[in-house]
């Protein structure tokens, strides 16, 4: 049996090979998302890492935590307030029934209401009753929802920050040790060596599309409204922000509707003031994305991608992987926007039997 195994020893090492591998994925299950956020964020930001060491002449590690720390600030000081302001509102109910917001969206209910009293006068047809049972409906499972999604987010604090921590290890380790990942890579690749190049620079391109593009910009955005929304006295600000930055990652939507909504409820409020202002930083917040993202893409190969693939492509992405497809949508839209031409270019230049049928005519 032993000489039997010794001549086939390719299909021992491979047995061996998968195996080991698919035990060593095993046991990484638990930090499968964030090394896989990891990846993204080290992909997009390879490139101003090594700008970086070069212009500054520090050691790739410094530079490399130098980055990672700032990074980490950014995102752990609004991060915490948010997290701060659910535990707040769990813990006071009250404040949230009595909170600005909330009289905003039940004078916004009133209001509906009132016009279809005034149709029901016109067309005879009772159509109040059936909006007040929906609205009821709605709103009580809505709020139920918030409220477990809050609470269920405060349970599970200690293990989002736990992720949290091995996402800045693996971003960090990523960065340091990108060279030696990518030589590792294209010497064990089992494609052509050219064809691997260039899908790592796809891979890359859409990474750091995805971060400097759309996550940059709607860092911008949230905060812009956010502002905006606390000159005002409009809304609570950290809702605001967290609200408006998770829905500028959806094409068609944008952060944009966020300002308007609140310039309705200021108008339904009395407050003209307030509601032309959120109308123009609505506006302003709207077109941010189409100023800055052509200097903050530059030459990363963004792809003209139609706004209903993309709205597709980042409502699916959240549906099966959860809030980490905000991110992992757009970056697989623009991977495959930009692999899978360069594929099929590939085999069609190795004479694929695909592309090389002829198709038999009549004679």
């Amino acid at each position: 049996m032993i000489e039997a195994l010794k001549e086939k020893s390719e299909l021992v090492t491979w047995s061996l090979l998968i195996l080991l591998g698919a035990l060593f994925l095993y046991i990484n299950l638990p930090f499968v998302v964030p090394l896989i956020l990891a990846s993204i964020f080290a992909m997009g930001l390879i490139n101003l890492v090594n700008r970086l060491v070069r212009k500054t002449r520090a050691p790739r590690w410094l530079s490399v935590l130098g980055l990672v720390f700032v990074g980490c600030f950014m995102v752990c000081v609004p991060l915490t307030l948010a997290i701060y302001r659910i535990g707040v509102h769990l813990s006071a109910p009250q404040e949230i029934q009595n909170s600005q917001a909330v009289k905003q969206l039940q004078q916004l209910q009133e209001s509906g209401l009132n016009l279809l009293k005034q149709a029901t006068e016109w067309t005879g047809y009772d159509l109040v009753t059936p909006a007040q049972g929906m609205l009821q409906s709605v709103g009580g499972k809505v709020g139920s929802w918030i409220l477990a999604y809050s609470s269920d987010v405060v349970a599970q604090l200690p293990g989002i920050l736990f992720n949290i921590f091995i996402f800045v290890l693996f971003l960090y380790f990523l960065l340091l040790k990108a060279g030696e990942i990518k030589t590792f890579t294209l010497k064990y690749s089992i494609v052509d060596e050219n064809l691997m190049e260039s899908l790592i620079k796809v891979a890359k391109d859409a990474c750091a599309v995805t971060l400097f593009s759309t996550f940059v910009i709607g860092v911008i955005q949230a905060f812009f409204i956010g502002i905006g929304g606390l000159i005002f006295g409009e809304g609570d600000f950290w809702l605001v922000v967290t609200v408006t930055f998770v829905v500028s990652f959806i094409p068609i939507i944008g952060a944009a509707p966020v300002g308007y909504l609140l310039s309705i409820l200021a108008f339904i409020g009395g407050r003209t003031g307030a509601g032309i202002g959120m109308a123009v930083v609505a506006t302003i917040a709207g077109t941010i994305d189409n100023i800055l993202k052509p200097f903050l893409a530059g030459n990363m190969g963004d792809q003209k991608i139609n706004p209903v693939v993309g709205f597709t492509c980042v409502i699916g992405a959240i549906v099966m992987f959860g809030i980490s497809g905000l991110l992992l949508g757009p970056v697989i839209m623009n991977l495959a926007y930009g692999a899978i031409p360069l594929l099929l270019k590939h085999l069609k230049h190795n004479g694929s039997t695909f592309f090389n049928h002829n198709t038999p005519t009549d004679t």
